[in-house]
């Protein structure tokens, strides 16, 4: 284990975060487990020479007896670091994993933004990683997906969410050696009995990866280059949301599509279309290829609805528009730009860290005049 550079991993995770980010509290999503309790307590050792100030966020889904109390053990610990520390109770409590994970990060959202803060650090491990990408392989994903989870990414709530971004700076260590540096500094965890009822597909895929070391080591090595290749088309459409995507006044947004591949194409249009109704995701990826495919076969296309938004063509471009009678309000203009650029800087500094990235310089450099 490299224990004595656990810390300055973790500096360097956060250096990668973008300044702006890390103004006002820095919201920790602590829920008493190994892996956020480590978070808690080497983000306490970053934060204190530097004048940062922490927020604990604990979240109390109403679903065990003893969350309650597991979480009360969370705010004396950070009570005893000088934490300010908060429970967010779920009130209206659901026993389905992505209704908890919704309403989790819902809730941490919006008590960060009221503190003022709009940065959050969760404890998310190597571990959680392989977890991911065997589970988006099974369902179907593509290389985008299976290049896993970001090391900075948008909040995944809307509108809940909006303004906040979510940095996993543990990403690259296991929980094992986690686990060991907890111990090597006298502190415990709470174990979650839910962490292993095989009824849940996560942790079917755990108990998997625990029984094979080899398949582990083999998906983190695979998503490293998907992860690579996303930096490179992250850099794409950082720039054609640049360039080639405009906001006007009222909200309607003007898109060029030209010269876009199919799939690069379908990528784009899922944010816009995701941005413009105002929805917390995009359309199916399938729906999305076969709109990308009809808008780039021009003067063919005629226009489509999808996902809450009329498209049709314009001598300007692409025009998207909520489509009239949605049940969703569509965000005001000033939202829809916030939200674009939102996705434009999360593209952009996806890109960014490959080209810091040592070794990889060579990648991006040929790409560097679209920044």
């Amino acid at each position: 284990m490299r224990e004595l550079d656990l810390t300055t991993r973790f500096d360097a995770a956060l250096g990668a975060v973008p300044e702006n980010l890390r103004g006002g509290p820095v919201g920790l999503a602590v829920s008493g487990g190994s892996d956020s309790l480590a978070l808690l307590h080497i983000a306490h050792q970053w934060a204190r020479p530097r004048g940062v100030k922490l927020l604990v966020l604990t979240v109390d889904h109403r679903l065990r007896p003893a969350a309650a109390a597991e979480a009360a053990q969370v705010a004396r610990l950070a009570g005893d670091l000088g934490l300010a520390h908060q429970t967010l109770a779920w009130d209206a409590p659901v026993a389905r994993q992505s209704a908890a994970r919704r309403a989790r990060h819902a809730l941490l959202a919006g008590a960060l933004k009221a503190a003022g803060g709009q940065l959050l650090l969760t404890g998310h491990t190597a571990d959680d990683q392989a977890e991911t990408v065997l589970m988006r392989a099974r369902q179907g994903s593509g290389w985008y997906g299976l290049a896993g989870m970001r090391a900075l990414s948008l909040s995944p709530v809307w509108p809940e969410g909006a303004g906040v971004w979510i940095a996993r700076p543990l990403l690259g260590e296991t929980r094992a050696d986690l686990r060991t540096w907890l111990a090597g500094q006298g502190s415990g965890w709470i174990e979650d009995p839910s962490n292993t009822n095989p009824a849940f597909e996560r942790v079917r895929i755990r108990a998997c990866l625990s029984e094979s070391p080899s398949l582990a080591r083999q998906t983190l090595a695979c998503q490293q280059h998907f992860a690579d290749l996303r930096r490179l088309e992250d850099a794409l459409l950082a720039n054609w949301l640049g360039r080639y995507v405009h906001i006007g006044a009222d909200g309607t947004v003007i898109a060029h599509l030209a010269d876009l591949p199919p799939e690069r194409a379908a990528r784009g249009l899922g944010v816009l279309l995701q941005c413009v109704a105002g929805r917390e995701t995009p359309p199916r990826s399938e729906a999305l290829l076969d709109l990308a495919a009809r808008s780039l076969a021009a003067p063919a296309f005629r226009g489509a609805t999808l996902g809450g938004v009329h498209l049709r063509p314009s001598r300007a471009g692409l025009k998207l528009a909520p489509e009239p009678g949605a049940r969703q309000s569509p965000p005001s203009p000033a939202a829809l730009n916030a939200r674009i650029n939102a996705f434009r800087h999360l593209f952009f500094n996806s890109a960014h860290d490959f080209v810091a990235d040592a070794g990889k310089e060579s990648f991006l450099q040929g790409l560097a005049p679209i920044f």
